[in-house]
């Protein structure tokens, strides 16, 4: 199993395979079938450890601010699936997901609706507020693991690709600058997030107004 989840972070859990597996562990292919059945086996059990520590990494207590417990959630679940890959693979990417990863994120889902709705959120608002804000994190997730999973093979970095000061002079200025025209940015996930969660604002006090 161990060897499994170093080779998926190598290579993504999608080219994983038994031979290349038995490579790895400098074994033989039908040695491995002592232990699992086939390939769909050993995903079935990765998938089982990747939802024991989502669960464990994914607390939502709902203390302090709303605004302030959701920010911190969802740099948490940036963090965690930038961290681990084979987890950003399975849960993020992945399309083919155990019936018990439901039963734990819709635990979170409530948790966090559920603050939002004391908060004075309807409770239609704050589930689209988490979906918005679940959606941007996993997203630049998976795009870091796609730029990971390419870097042995990288394309030209956006900021460093001549760019025609004459057809596009305000982004020549802003690359000539230092400025990065790549979207996989912290900076741009942190504003991101605090303009999804300003608009929840915002969608409040209307609510409150009415």
């Amino acid at each position: 199993m161990n060897g499994a989840y170093a080779l998926a972070a190598e290579i993504s859990v999608d080219k994983l395979s038994m031979p290349l597996l038995a490579r790895k562990l400098d074994v033989g292919v039908m040695s491995m079938y002592n232990y699992f059945g086939s390939k769909d086996e050993i995903l079935e059990a990765m998938r089982k450890r990747a939802l024991e520590q989502y669960e464990i990494a994914m607390p939502f207590t709902g203390e302090g601010e709303w605004h302030e417990s959701l920010r911190e959630h969802f740099i948490v679940m940036r963090d965690l699936f930038r961290e681990n890959p084979v987890l950003c693979d399975l849960l993020a990417v992945g399309t083919s997901i155990a019936p018990n990863f439901y039963h734990v994120v819709g635990e979170r889902i409530e948790a966090i609706v559920a603050t939002l709705v004391d908060a004075g959120f309807t409770a239609d608002d704050a589930l689209k507020t988490y979906q918005s804000l679940a959606l941007h994190s996993r997203g630049f997730a998976v795009l870091e693991r796609i730029a990971h999973l390419d870097a042995e093979s990288p394309l030209p970095e956006r900021s460093t690709v001549a760019i025609d000061a004459d057809a596009m002079p305000i982004l020549a200025g802003l690359v000539e600058g230092g400025r990065s025209l790549d979207l996989v940015q912290d900076g741009l996930f942190e504003l991101g997030l605090d303009a999804l969660i300003d608009r929840a604002r915002r969608r409040l006090a209307a609510t409150a107004d009415h």
